[in-house]
Protein backbone atom coordinates (compact mmCIF):
# COMPACT_ATOMS: atom_id res chain seq x y z
CA UNK A 1 0.00 0.00 0.00
CA UNK A 2 1.36 3.44 -0.93
CA UNK A 3 2.28 5.55 2.08
CA UNK A 4 1.10 9.15 1.79
CA UNK A 5 2.08 12.14 3.89
CA UNK A 6 1.80 15.86 3.22
CA UNK A 7 4.12 18.78 2.85
CA UNK A 8 3.22 22.44 2.43
CA UNK A 9 4.61 24.40 -0.51
CA UNK A 10 3.74 28.03 -1.10
CA UNK A 11 0.51 27.78 0.89
CA UNK A 12 -0.85 24.62 -0.78
CA UNK A 13 -0.73 21.04 0.43
CA UNK A 14 1.12 18.63 -1.83
CA UNK A 15 0.88 14.86 -1.41
CA UNK A 16 4.26 13.28 -0.76
CA UNK A 17 4.40 9.57 -1.50
CA UNK A 18 7.16 7.02 -1.18
CA UNK A 19 8.92 6.79 -4.53
CA UNK A 20 6.97 9.65 -6.11
CA UNK A 21 8.40 13.14 -6.38
CA UNK A 22 6.36 15.97 -4.85
CA UNK A 23 4.49 18.43 -7.06
CA UNK A 24 6.32 21.72 -7.80
CA UNK A 25 3.58 23.90 -6.31
CA UNK A 26 4.59 27.40 -5.24
CA UNK A 27 8.10 26.97 -6.64
CA UNK A 28 9.49 29.41 -9.24
CA UNK A 29 13.22 29.12 -8.50
CA UNK A 30 14.96 26.47 -10.62
CA UNK A 31 17.87 25.67 -8.24
CA UNK A 32 15.47 25.36 -5.30
CA UNK A 33 13.11 23.15 -7.31
CA UNK A 34 15.96 20.83 -8.28
CA UNK A 35 17.38 20.76 -4.77
CA UNK A 36 13.95 19.84 -3.39
CA UNK A 37 13.72 16.90 -5.82
CA UNK A 38 10.31 18.04 -7.02
CA UNK A 39 8.89 17.08 -10.39
CA UNK A 40 10.50 19.13 -13.16
CA UNK A 41 9.02 18.83 -16.63
CA UNK A 42 12.19 18.78 -18.68
CA UNK A 43 12.18 21.66 -21.18
CA UNK A 44 15.95 21.97 -21.21
CA UNK A 45 16.45 20.85 -24.81
CA UNK A 46 14.50 23.96 -25.85
CA UNK A 47 16.32 26.06 -23.25
CA UNK A 48 19.65 24.93 -24.69
CA UNK A 49 18.53 25.64 -28.26
CA UNK A 50 17.77 29.26 -27.31
CA UNK A 51 20.71 29.80 -24.97
CA UNK A 52 23.24 28.53 -27.51
CA UNK A 53 22.68 31.73 -29.48
CA UNK A 54 24.49 34.95 -28.70
CA UNK A 55 21.24 36.80 -29.08
CA UNK A 56 18.37 38.78 -27.56
CA UNK A 57 14.91 37.25 -27.22
CA UNK A 58 11.38 38.11 -26.13
CA UNK A 59 8.60 35.75 -25.04
CA UNK A 60 5.01 36.73 -24.28
CA UNK A 61 2.79 34.44 -22.22
CA UNK A 62 -0.20 34.92 -19.87
CA UNK A 63 0.25 34.79 -16.13
CA UNK A 64 0.71 31.42 -14.42
CA UNK A 65 2.57 29.79 -17.29
CA UNK A 66 6.02 29.66 -15.67
CA UNK A 67 7.85 32.64 -17.16
CA UNK A 68 9.68 33.28 -13.89
CA UNK A 69 10.80 29.64 -13.63
CA UNK A 70 12.09 29.82 -17.21
CA UNK A 71 14.23 32.87 -16.42
CA UNK A 72 15.50 31.18 -13.27
CA UNK A 73 16.52 28.22 -15.46
CA UNK A 74 18.48 30.49 -17.79
CA UNK A 75 20.06 32.18 -14.79
CA UNK A 76 21.23 28.90 -13.29
CA UNK A 77 22.63 27.73 -16.63
CA UNK A 78 24.65 30.87 -17.32
CA UNK A 79 25.75 31.47 -13.74
CA UNK A 80 26.57 27.92 -12.62
CA UNK A 81 26.81 25.88 -15.81
CA UNK A 82 25.31 22.39 -15.51
CA UNK A 83 25.39 22.32 -11.71
CA UNK A 84 21.59 22.09 -11.36
CA UNK A 85 20.89 20.07 -14.53
CA UNK A 86 21.95 16.56 -13.58
CA UNK A 87 19.97 13.96 -15.49
CA UNK A 88 18.25 16.47 -17.78
CA UNK A 89 18.36 16.61 -21.57
CA UNK A 90 20.63 19.64 -21.66
CA UNK A 91 23.50 17.61 -20.19
CA UNK A 92 23.84 15.83 -23.53
CA UNK A 93 24.02 18.96 -25.68
CA UNK A 94 25.35 21.95 -23.72
CA UNK A 95 28.99 22.60 -24.54
CA UNK A 96 29.63 26.15 -23.29
CA UNK A 97 32.11 25.82 -20.40
CA UNK A 98 32.03 29.54 -19.59
CA UNK A 99 29.92 31.08 -16.82
CA UNK A 100 28.78 34.70 -16.85
CA UNK A 101 27.62 37.48 -14.51
CA UNK A 102 23.82 37.40 -14.64
CA UNK A 103 21.80 40.58 -14.14
CA UNK A 104 18.18 39.67 -13.34
CA UNK A 105 15.57 42.44 -13.42
CA UNK A 106 12.09 41.59 -12.11
CA UNK A 107 9.79 44.49 -12.98
CA UNK A 108 7.05 43.29 -10.64
CA UNK A 109 9.21 44.99 -7.99
CA UNK A 110 8.25 48.32 -9.61
CA UNK A 111 4.74 48.06 -8.29
CA UNK A 112 4.04 50.86 -5.86
CA UNK A 113 4.02 54.12 -7.78
CA UNK A 114 1.43 56.74 -8.64
CA UNK A 115 3.67 59.33 -10.30
CA UNK A 116 6.59 59.30 -12.70
CA UNK A 117 8.93 60.44 -9.91
CA UNK A 118 7.96 57.45 -7.77
CA UNK A 119 8.44 55.13 -10.73
CA UNK A 120 11.91 56.54 -11.46
CA UNK A 121 12.93 55.99 -7.84
CA UNK A 122 11.63 52.41 -7.96
CA UNK A 123 13.32 51.73 -11.29
CA UNK A 124 16.66 53.16 -10.12
CA UNK A 125 16.53 50.94 -7.03
CA UNK A 126 15.76 47.93 -9.22
CA UNK A 127 18.79 48.57 -11.44
CA UNK A 128 21.10 48.87 -8.45
CA UNK A 129 19.78 45.71 -6.76
CA UNK A 130 20.10 43.71 -9.96
CA UNK A 131 23.67 44.89 -10.54
CA UNK A 132 24.59 44.06 -6.94
CA UNK A 133 22.99 40.61 -7.32
CA UNK A 134 25.39 39.97 -10.21
CA UNK A 135 28.34 41.06 -8.08
CA UNK A 136 28.59 44.42 -9.87
CA UNK A 137 28.56 47.76 -8.11
CA UNK A 138 27.39 50.96 -9.75
CA UNK A 139 28.76 54.31 -8.55
CA UNK A 140 26.46 56.46 -6.48
CA UNK A 141 24.53 59.24 -8.22
CA UNK A 142 25.29 62.74 -6.95
CA UNK A 143 23.63 65.42 -9.07
CA UNK A 144 25.35 68.30 -7.26
CA UNK A 145 28.73 66.99 -8.34
CA UNK A 146 27.62 66.44 -11.91
CA UNK A 147 27.55 62.64 -11.63
CA UNK A 148 25.40 60.78 -14.11
CA UNK A 149 21.92 59.44 -13.36
CA UNK A 150 21.32 55.80 -12.48
CA UNK A 151 20.49 54.66 -16.02
CA UNK A 152 23.66 56.27 -17.36
CA UNK A 153 25.65 54.60 -14.60
CA UNK A 154 24.07 51.26 -15.50
CA UNK A 155 24.97 51.73 -19.17
CA UNK A 156 28.55 52.65 -18.27
CA UNK A 157 28.75 49.63 -15.99
CA UNK A 158 27.83 47.30 -18.86
CA UNK A 159 30.12 49.07 -21.31
CA UNK A 160 33.10 48.67 -18.96
CA UNK A 161 32.60 44.95 -18.28
CA UNK A 162 35.67 42.81 -18.85
CA UNK A 163 33.55 39.74 -19.64
CA UNK A 164 30.14 39.58 -21.36
CA UNK A 165 27.08 39.60 -19.11
CA UNK A 166 23.68 37.91 -19.34
CA UNK A 167 20.60 40.11 -18.85
CA UNK A 168 17.25 38.59 -17.85
CA UNK A 169 14.14 40.78 -17.64
CA UNK A 170 10.99 39.34 -16.08
CA UNK A 171 7.53 40.92 -16.66
CA UNK A 172 9.01 43.90 -18.52
CA UNK A 173 5.52 45.34 -19.11
CA UNK A 174 4.34 45.26 -15.49
CA UNK A 175 4.82 49.01 -14.85
CA UNK A 176 3.00 49.85 -18.09
CA UNK A 177 0.13 47.48 -17.32
CA UNK A 178 -0.35 49.21 -13.97
CA UNK A 179 -1.09 52.56 -15.61
CA UNK A 180 -3.00 51.46 -18.69
CA UNK A 181 -5.95 53.48 -17.39
CA UNK A 182 -3.80 56.64 -17.02
CA UNK A 183 -2.55 57.72 -20.44
CA UNK A 184 -0.29 60.53 -19.19
CA UNK A 185 1.48 58.33 -16.64
CA UNK A 186 1.65 55.49 -19.16
CA UNK A 187 3.46 57.70 -21.66
CA UNK A 188 5.86 59.01 -18.99
CA UNK A 189 6.74 55.49 -17.83
CA UNK A 190 7.03 54.36 -21.44
CA UNK A 191 9.53 57.15 -22.06
CA UNK A 192 11.75 56.04 -19.19
CA UNK A 193 11.66 52.42 -20.36
CA UNK A 194 12.33 53.41 -23.98
CA UNK A 195 15.50 55.16 -22.80
CA UNK A 196 16.47 52.00 -20.95
CA UNK A 197 16.10 49.77 -24.03
CA UNK A 198 17.93 52.29 -26.18
CA UNK A 199 20.82 52.12 -23.70
CA UNK A 200 20.79 48.32 -23.88
CA UNK A 201 20.96 48.49 -27.66
CA UNK A 202 24.03 50.72 -27.45
CA UNK A 203 25.87 48.25 -25.21
CA UNK A 204 24.54 45.08 -26.85
CA UNK A 205 28.07 43.91 -27.83
CA UNK A 206 28.75 43.53 -24.09
CA UNK A 207 25.82 41.15 -23.60
CA UNK A 208 26.22 37.43 -24.22
CA UNK A 209 22.47 36.85 -23.99
CA UNK A 210 19.28 38.72 -23.13
CA UNK A 211 15.82 37.26 -22.53
CA UNK A 212 12.70 39.34 -21.83
CA UNK A 213 9.29 38.06 -20.71
CA UNK A 214 5.94 39.79 -20.43
CA UNK A 215 2.27 39.62 -21.27
CA UNK A 216 1.77 42.48 -23.74
CA UNK A 217 3.95 43.72 -26.56
CA UNK A 218 4.06 47.51 -26.50
CA UNK A 219 5.09 49.37 -29.60
CA UNK A 220 6.27 52.52 -27.82
CA UNK A 221 9.47 50.94 -26.53
CA UNK A 222 12.57 51.05 -28.70
CA UNK A 223 13.02 47.30 -28.15
CA UNK A 224 10.02 46.56 -30.37
CA UNK A 225 10.25 49.23 -33.04
CA UNK A 226 11.17 48.56 -36.67
CA UNK A 227 14.72 47.36 -37.13
CA UNK A 228 14.79 46.14 -33.52
CA UNK A 229 17.47 43.80 -32.25
CA UNK A 230 15.23 41.44 -30.29
CA UNK A 231 13.87 38.17 -31.72
CA UNK A 232 10.25 37.53 -30.74
CA UNK A 233 9.68 33.84 -29.95
CA UNK A 234 6.11 34.32 -28.71
CA UNK A 235 4.34 32.70 -31.65
CA UNK A 236 7.16 30.63 -33.12
CA UNK A 237 5.89 27.05 -33.62
CA UNK A 238 9.32 25.73 -32.62
CA UNK A 239 8.78 27.10 -29.10
CA UNK A 240 5.02 26.66 -28.79
CA UNK A 241 5.51 24.17 -25.93
CA UNK A 242 8.38 25.96 -24.17
CA UNK A 243 5.95 26.86 -21.36
CA UNK A 244 2.92 24.82 -20.34
CA UNK A 245 2.52 21.04 -20.27
CA UNK A 246 1.82 18.85 -23.30
CA UNK A 247 -0.43 15.77 -23.16
CA UNK A 248 2.61 13.49 -23.24
CA UNK A 249 4.28 15.44 -20.42
CA UNK A 250 1.15 15.21 -18.26
CA UNK A 251 1.03 11.43 -18.70
CA UNK A 252 4.79 10.93 -18.30
CA UNK A 253 5.47 13.18 -15.30
CA UNK A 254 2.14 13.17 -13.45
CA UNK A 255 0.78 9.69 -14.16
CA UNK A 256 0.83 8.63 -10.49
CA UNK A 257 -1.01 11.79 -9.47
CA UNK A 258 -3.62 11.18 -12.19
CA UNK A 259 -4.22 7.74 -10.72
CA UNK A 260 -4.63 9.24 -7.25
CA UNK A 261 -6.98 11.93 -8.57
CA UNK A 262 -9.09 9.38 -10.43
CA UNK A 263 -9.34 7.29 -7.27
CA UNK A 264 -10.35 10.33 -5.23
CA UNK A 265 -13.13 11.16 -7.69
CA UNK A 266 -14.25 7.57 -8.21
CA UNK A 267 -13.65 7.60 -11.96
CA UNK A 268 -11.27 5.89 -14.35
CA UNK A 269 -7.85 7.30 -15.18
CA UNK A 270 -8.75 7.88 -18.83
CA UNK A 271 -11.91 9.74 -17.86
CA UNK A 272 -9.94 11.82 -15.37
CA UNK A 273 -7.40 12.75 -18.04
CA UNK A 274 -10.12 13.69 -20.54
CA UNK A 275 -11.74 15.96 -17.95
CA UNK A 276 -8.33 17.47 -17.19
CA UNK A 277 -7.97 18.23 -20.91
CA UNK A 278 -11.39 19.82 -21.22
CA UNK A 279 -10.80 22.07 -18.22
CA UNK A 280 -7.13 23.07 -18.43
CA UNK A 281 -5.72 22.25 -21.90
CA UNK A 282 -6.12 24.01 -25.25
CA UNK A 283 -3.72 26.97 -25.10
CA UNK A 284 -2.00 27.51 -28.45
CA UNK A 285 0.94 29.86 -28.86
CA UNK A 286 2.07 29.22 -32.41
CA UNK A 287 1.00 30.72 -35.72
CA UNK A 288 0.75 27.30 -37.34
CA UNK A 289 -1.76 26.19 -34.65
CA UNK A 290 0.22 22.95 -34.46
CA UNK A 291 0.70 22.68 -30.67
CA UNK A 292 -1.38 23.09 -27.54
CA UNK A 293 -0.55 23.01 -23.83
CA UNK A 294 -2.15 22.81 -20.39
CA UNK A 295 -1.80 25.75 -18.01
CA UNK A 296 0.62 24.52 -15.29
CA UNK A 297 -0.93 26.39 -12.36
CA UNK A 298 -4.39 24.88 -12.79
CA UNK A 299 -3.06 21.35 -13.40
CA UNK A 300 -0.89 21.46 -10.27
CA UNK A 301 -3.69 23.02 -8.21
CA UNK A 302 -6.09 20.25 -9.23
CA UNK A 303 -3.58 17.44 -8.63
CA UNK A 304 -2.78 18.93 -5.20
CA UNK A 305 -6.44 18.74 -4.12
CA UNK A 306 -8.35 16.43 -6.49
CA UNK A 307 -11.19 15.80 -4.05
CA UNK A 308 -12.32 19.39 -4.68
CA UNK A 309 -13.00 18.46 -8.29
CA UNK A 310 -12.16 20.43 -11.42
CA UNK A 311 -12.24 23.93 -9.96
CA UNK A 312 -11.73 27.27 -11.69
CA UNK A 313 -8.19 28.26 -10.65
CA UNK A 314 -7.68 30.59 -13.60
CA UNK A 315 -9.96 33.52 -12.72
CA UNK A 316 -8.41 34.51 -9.40
CA UNK A 317 -4.79 33.52 -10.09
CA UNK A 318 -4.24 34.45 -13.74
CA UNK A 319 -7.50 35.62 -15.24
CA UNK A 320 -7.75 38.91 -13.37
CA UNK A 321 -4.43 40.27 -14.51
CA UNK A 322 -3.51 43.89 -13.84
CA UNK A 323 -3.39 44.76 -17.52
CA UNK A 324 -6.89 43.43 -18.21
CA UNK A 325 -8.54 45.02 -15.17
CA UNK A 326 -6.90 48.39 -15.83
CA UNK A 327 -7.93 48.26 -19.49
CA UNK A 328 -11.53 47.55 -18.48
CA UNK A 329 -11.72 50.70 -16.35
CA UNK A 330 -11.79 52.86 -19.47
CA UNK A 331 -13.03 50.36 -22.06
CA UNK A 332 -15.89 47.94 -22.45
CA UNK A 333 -15.58 44.35 -23.39
CA UNK A 334 -17.49 43.50 -26.51
CA UNK A 335 -21.18 42.71 -26.29
CA UNK A 336 -21.72 39.73 -23.95
CA UNK A 337 -24.11 38.43 -26.59
CA UNK A 338 -20.94 37.47 -28.49
CA UNK A 339 -19.94 35.07 -25.70
CA UNK A 340 -18.50 31.85 -27.11
CA UNK A 341 -18.30 33.03 -30.71
CA UNK A 342 -15.15 32.66 -32.80
CA UNK A 343 -13.11 35.82 -33.35
CA UNK A 344 -11.24 36.21 -36.63
CA UNK A 345 -8.05 38.27 -36.73
CA UNK A 346 -5.22 38.62 -39.19
CA UNK A 347 -1.87 37.09 -38.28
CA UNK A 348 -0.34 40.57 -38.37
CA UNK A 349 -2.90 41.94 -35.88
CA UNK A 350 -2.26 39.11 -33.43
CA UNK A 351 1.54 39.20 -33.65
CA UNK A 352 2.18 42.97 -33.90
CA UNK A 353 3.14 45.30 -31.06
CA UNK A 354 0.57 47.86 -29.91
CA UNK A 355 0.37 51.41 -28.65
CA UNK A 356 -1.89 52.47 -25.81
CA UNK A 357 -4.49 53.87 -28.22
CA UNK A 358 -4.86 50.83 -30.47
CA UNK A 359 -5.21 47.95 -28.04
CA UNK A 360 -8.50 46.19 -28.71
CA UNK A 361 -10.32 43.95 -26.28
CA UNK A 362 -9.75 40.95 -28.57
CA UNK A 363 -5.98 41.55 -28.73
CA UNK A 364 -5.80 41.94 -24.97
CA UNK A 365 -7.94 38.87 -24.32
CA UNK A 366 -5.58 36.91 -26.56
CA UNK A 367 -2.45 38.15 -24.79
CA UNK A 368 -3.89 37.52 -21.33
CA UNK A 369 -4.91 33.97 -22.28
CA UNK A 370 -8.69 34.27 -22.56
CA UNK A 371 -8.67 33.79 -26.32
CA UNK A 372 -6.28 31.36 -27.96
CA UNK A 373 -5.54 30.22 -31.49
CA UNK A 374 -7.91 27.47 -32.59
CA UNK A 375 -6.88 27.22 -36.22
CA UNK A 376 -5.18 29.09 -39.04
CA UNK A 377 -7.03 29.89 -42.28
CA UNK A 378 -4.75 31.54 -44.83
CA UNK A 379 -3.56 34.81 -43.31
CA UNK A 380 -6.22 34.76 -40.59
CA UNK A 381 -6.34 33.16 -37.15
CA UNK A 382 -9.52 31.88 -35.54
CA UNK A 383 -9.58 32.62 -31.79
CA UNK A 384 -11.80 31.26 -29.04
CA UNK A 385 -11.62 30.11 -25.43
CA UNK A 386 -9.02 27.39 -24.83
CA UNK A 387 -11.02 25.33 -22.34
CA UNK A 388 -13.93 25.18 -19.91
CA UNK A 389 -12.04 26.90 -17.09
CA UNK A 390 -11.32 29.96 -19.22
CA UNK A 391 -14.82 29.94 -20.76
CA UNK A 392 -16.24 30.10 -17.24
CA UNK A 393 -13.80 32.87 -16.33
CA UNK A 394 -14.85 34.83 -19.42
CA UNK A 395 -18.47 34.45 -18.35
CA UNK A 396 -17.50 35.88 -14.95
CA UNK A 397 -15.93 38.92 -16.63
CA UNK A 398 -18.98 39.46 -18.79
CA UNK A 399 -21.31 38.88 -15.86
CA UNK A 400 -19.55 41.53 -13.82
CA UNK A 401 -19.91 43.95 -16.76
CA UNK A 402 -23.59 43.11 -17.18
CA UNK A 403 -24.56 43.64 -13.57
CA UNK A 404 -21.80 45.71 -11.98
CA UNK A 405 -22.74 46.83 -8.47
CA UNK A 406 -26.29 45.60 -8.99
CA UNK A 407 -25.22 41.98 -8.75
CA UNK A 408 -27.94 39.98 -6.88
CA UNK A 409 -25.58 38.31 -4.44
CA UNK A 410 -28.28 36.15 -2.90
CA UNK A 411 -28.40 34.12 -6.11
CA UNK A 412 -24.97 34.66 -7.59
CA UNK A 413 -23.25 32.49 -5.05
CA UNK A 414 -25.38 29.47 -5.89
CA UNK A 415 -24.12 26.78 -8.27
CA UNK A 416 -26.41 26.31 -11.26
CA UNK A 417 -27.60 22.93 -10.02
CA UNK A 418 -28.49 24.45 -6.63
CA UNK A 419 -30.55 27.16 -8.31
CA UNK A 420 -32.70 24.53 -9.97
CA UNK A 421 -32.74 22.15 -7.01
CA UNK A 422 -33.59 24.82 -4.43
CA UNK A 423 -36.67 26.20 -6.14
CA UNK A 424 -39.66 24.55 -7.87
CA UNK A 425 -39.51 24.70 -11.64
CA UNK A 426 -42.43 27.14 -11.80
CA UNK A 427 -40.53 29.64 -9.60
CA UNK A 428 -37.35 29.67 -11.74
CA UNK A 429 -38.60 32.32 -14.21
CA UNK A 430 -39.45 34.61 -11.29
CA UNK A 431 -36.00 34.14 -9.79
CA UNK A 432 -34.37 34.83 -13.14
CA UNK A 433 -36.45 37.99 -13.51
CA UNK A 434 -35.02 39.19 -10.20
CA UNK A 435 -31.56 38.67 -11.65
CA UNK A 436 -32.28 40.54 -14.87
CA UNK A 437 -33.72 43.53 -13.02
CA UNK A 438 -30.11 44.15 -12.02
CA UNK A 439 -28.87 44.43 -15.61
CA UNK A 440 -26.98 47.51 -16.75
CA UNK A 441 -29.57 48.22 -19.46
CA UNK A 442 -27.94 51.47 -20.51
CA UNK A 443 -24.79 49.73 -21.77
CA UNK A 444 -26.25 46.27 -22.39
CA UNK A 445 -29.91 46.56 -23.47
CA UNK A 446 -32.05 43.49 -23.96
CA UNK A 447 -32.84 44.04 -27.62
CA UNK A 448 -34.36 40.69 -28.51
CA UNK A 449 -34.70 37.05 -27.53
CA UNK A 450 -31.16 36.36 -28.78
CA UNK A 451 -29.57 38.85 -26.39
CA UNK A 452 -31.71 37.59 -23.49
CA UNK A 453 -30.61 34.02 -24.20
CA UNK A 454 -26.96 35.08 -24.46
CA UNK A 455 -27.06 37.07 -21.19
CA UNK A 456 -28.71 34.15 -19.42
CA UNK A 457 -25.98 31.83 -20.73
CA UNK A 458 -23.28 34.20 -19.44
CA UNK A 459 -24.96 34.40 -16.04
CA UNK A 460 -25.39 30.66 -15.65
CA UNK A 461 -21.95 29.78 -16.99
CA UNK A 462 -20.44 32.34 -14.65
CA UNK A 463 -21.96 30.44 -11.78
CA UNK A 464 -19.92 27.42 -12.78
CA UNK A 465 -21.17 25.04 -15.35
CA UNK A 466 -24.30 25.91 -17.25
Amino acid sequence: MTQISCQINGGSITPKMNGIKPLPTGMSGFPELRESAMIYVDKTSLVARIAANRGFFFLSRPRRFGKTLLLSTFESLFRYGLRDFKGLEIEKIWDDPVTYPVIHLDFTACDLFSSIEEFKDSFDALLRRAAAGAGLIMPAVNARQGRRNTLQCFEDLLRDLKVPAVLLIDEYDHPLNKCLDNKELFEDVSGVLASFYSALKRVSPKLRFMFITGICKYRDLSAFTSGNYITDLSMDPEYGTLLGYTEDEIKSYFGSYLELAAGSLGIGVNECFEKLKSYYDGFCFDLASSTHVFVPWSVLSFLSAPKSGFMNYWFESGGRSTVLLNFMRNHSLRDPAEYGQDRVMSIMDVSSSRGIDDFSDVILLNQTGYLTIKRCEGFSLILNYPNEEVAESMALLYRNRLFGDRDPDSLFNLPVTSLFERYPVEEIPQKLNVIFKGLDYKNYPLKDEYSLRAYLQVYLYGLGGA
